[in-house]
């Protein structure tokens, strides 16, 4: 997968922003596993900003994005040195039936492979750091 606005679930995602968002560096805000479900969400900053806001958006300059991913049946999973601050570069690859994530940066790393993956709606906000 190249684009957000590839992945499904992507609808909302692709009426924000006017342009196909690629995937690529992230800021990791959360990651939830739920073990008896095999279901792993994260939560993440993304470089972009929705530059075609709906009208609720419009009454103040945000200036972060925050998305996120929620995949079920997940398998082989790996984690290394986290909690991290550190950008992570995100690549979603498909392999036959699953799709292998993998975020990772210099000291950090996440892997895993699921057969389910969807985008969840972009939330916007007001940071002194943005990404």
């Amino acid at each position: 997968m190249q684009y957000w606005n590839d992945l499904e679930g992507s609808t909302f995602f692709s009426m924000v922003f006017s342009n196909r968002i690629e995937i690529g560096e992230i800021k990791l805000f959360s990651i939830d596993i739920d073990i008896n479900q095999s279901l792993v969400t994260m939560a993440f900053d993304i470089r972009e900003v929705p530059d075609k806001p709906p009208r609720k958006w419009q009454s103040a300059q945000y200036n972060a994005c925050r998305i996120g991913i929620t995949c079920s049946e997940v398998e082989n999973i790996t984690i290394k040195n986290l909690p991290t601050t550190t950008p992570l570069k995100l690549t979603i690859l498909e392999n036959g039936l699953r799709f292998k994530v993998t975020a990772i940066s210099e000291n950090s790393a996440i892997e895993f492979t699921t057969s389910f993956l969807s985008l969840r709606d972009p939330t916007v906000y007001l940071t002194q750091n943005p990404f």
